[in-house]
């Protein structure tokens, strides 16, 4: 068994990494925490191709990132601030990490959407793919066909197309759905729309979506954060379920009450702004 190691570039994620790289002895390191423990180290890229499974420590930017490059298994330890990709949280670590090594785990296998863009295939996503107006303060037009049959247009910023992995994230923050990863689906929510008949939609994930750009205005696309490409007057991005996924090792199944305790979160978090406002 190879095991990789990712880490955040801050001090806690790098020390979390040392703790658990002492726990699984040899392993290929991310650059950042090899440095940390000057020892060799390896790119996202590379550390995906070989080794067997990945620890991933840091938030759910970092896991994406590690996602992008990989279909290997990964554990993931929480240092960002939600973290709701994230398995374990910090003080649990090393605890957690040892029942990995004992085989105390399942893994988790979340759907992916391959984007294929002009002909193109982007890097697939496990979060959403989003397309995004490129001038902030123009409205972009934006035709939307399932299965080739035209479903919506959307005038506004632009439109989120994202897993049921994604619908806790972005989709989230602008209308859409928290979807069970065990359904089929993409959600499709549009972003600032300037007609508010305009609402998510909920399309099963054996369907072909494409949308298209109406006018003469440039559009971003970003896929899990990350930008992939640009779309102009007439360009067309193709998307639809990727063959491959993305594997989360996981201690327990417990997607209801990571749902319950992010939603918990977000409300403290905004109950604490307040008092401090006052």
């Amino acid at each position: 068994m190879r095991w990789g190691l990712v880490c955040k570039p801050d001090k806690k994620s790098l020390s979390i990494g040392k703790e658990i790289y002492e726990l699984i002895g040899d392993a290929m390191l991310e650059k950042k925490i090899a440095s940390y423990l000057a020892k060799p180290g390896h790119t996202i890229k590379e550390i995906g191709e070989n080794a067997d499974k990945i620890v991933v420590v840091g938030g759910d930017g970092t896991i994406l990132m590690v996602l992008r490059y990989t279909t290997k298994p990964i554990f993931t330890i929480n240092t960002g601030s939600v973290g709701f990709l994230a398995e374990t949280e910090p003080d649990h670590a090393v605890e957690g990490m040892k029942k990995v090594l004992d085989g105390e785990y399942i893994i988790d296998e979340r759907k992916r959407i391959k984007a294929v863009l002009n002909g193109e295939r982007l890097p697939d996503a496990t979060n959403e793919v989003t397309i995004h107006v490129s001038n902030v303060g123009k409205i972009l037009s934006l035709e939307l066909t399932v299965d080739g049959i035209p479903t919506e247009d959307v005038d506004g910023d632009g439109i989120i197309i994202s897993t049921p992995t994604g619908s806790t994230s972005y989709s989230l923050s602008v209308g859409g759905p928290i979807v069970d990863p065990s359904i089929g689906a993409f959600i499709v929510a549009p972003i600032a729309p300037f007609r508010h008949i305009s609402s998510p939609l909920v399309i099963p994930d054996n369907k072909k979506l494409e949308v298209k750009v109406m006018r003469e205005k440039s559009a971003k696309v970003i896929v899990d954060g990350i930008r992939a490409g640009m779309l102009s007057k007439g360009d067309e991005i193709i998307l639809s379920l990727s063959e491959k996924k993305s594997p989360f090792i996981r201690l327990e199944e417990d997607f209801y009450r990571r749902v319950y305790e992010m939603l918990s979160f977000s409300v403290k978090r905004a109950k604490d702004g307040k008092n401090k406002g006052n």
